[in-house]
């Protein structure tokens, strides 16, 4: 890769790490259709600058849910710490199945089939009526096994955690919150089994703050989005993005 290779996929890894269209997916895709060379590894590693900026724009959640085992006054997220412990497990252990064969998944064809999963499960959320409902641990345990199989590039993490969570009835500030808090254990696990065969290349830092920069204001754009009710158009792009690939 050179220098302008890594600003573009840092750029490319910022806006689709949050919105749900799957960020692995998009690497894949261009990396083909651009020939540019890049690995796991430099995927992991623009994803830890993702982990980054989670813990800035979550700041105060992430400190909420750590102090609530130790405090007496409790908060809408009163077990949560329990919670993605438990989706934790769960995304560990769809995760491990999946790991050794991911590689089979790194191709065109198989990204276009798993982005229209993303799309059907999108547009459901726009039918979900009905009250809102707390995270509980049956819940807690369906959003961890999506987001296990969220690791096949295609199929969106935050589109399919978002979506079920919000099929689920889950209030759209929780889902949104629980979502990106839940990603810090994946992403870091995701670190931790790539590392040892890490080789660094210092263009990777640009990359790295490219990531952080526009993932910050990605994600905060995606929160109005999900405010405004409108989470659910994105099945647009997956969808229109699926049947091009096809047809290419």
């Amino acid at each position: 890769m050179n220098i302008f290779e890594t600003i573009f996929l840092g750029i490319l890894q910022g806006i689709t790490e949050w919105l749900p269209v799957s960020s692995s997916g998009h690497l894949v895709l261009f990396s083909n259709w651009l020939k540019i060379d890049t690995s796991l590894e430099f995927d992991v590693f623009l994803h830890v600058a993702s982990l980054l900026v989670i813990l800035l724009f979550f700041k105060k959640e992430i400190t909420e849910i750590v102090r609530q085992p130790f405090i007496k006054k409790k908060s809408d997220k009163k077990n949560w710490w329990l919670y993605i412990i438990l989706s934790t497990a769960m995304t560990v252990l769809i995760a491990g199945i999946l790991y050794d064969k991911i590689d089979n998944f790194r191709t065109v064809y198989s990204v276009a089939d798993w982005l229209l999963i993303t799309t059907f499960l999108l547009l459901a959320t726009k039918f979900v009526v009905g009250p809102n409902q707390k995270i509980n641990w049956k819940v807690a345990l369906v959003l961890g096994l999506v987001q296990g199989f969220a690791v096949i590039p295609g199929l969106s993490r935050s589109g399919v955690v978002i979506a079920t969570a919000l099929i689920l009835k889950i209030k759209k500030r929780d889902a949104f919150d629980y979502a990106f808090i839940l990603a810090i254990p994946a992403i870091l696990g995701s670190f931790i089994l790539t590392v040892q065969d890490f080789a660094f290349q210092w263009l990777y830092l640009v990359g790295f703050v490219v990531t952080m920069f526009v993932g910050y204001w990605t994600l905060y754009l995606l929160k109005m989005v999900i405010n405004k009710n409108y989470f659910y158009l994105f099945f647009l792009y997956t969808a229109i993005l699926s049947i091009i690939i096809n047809f290419i």
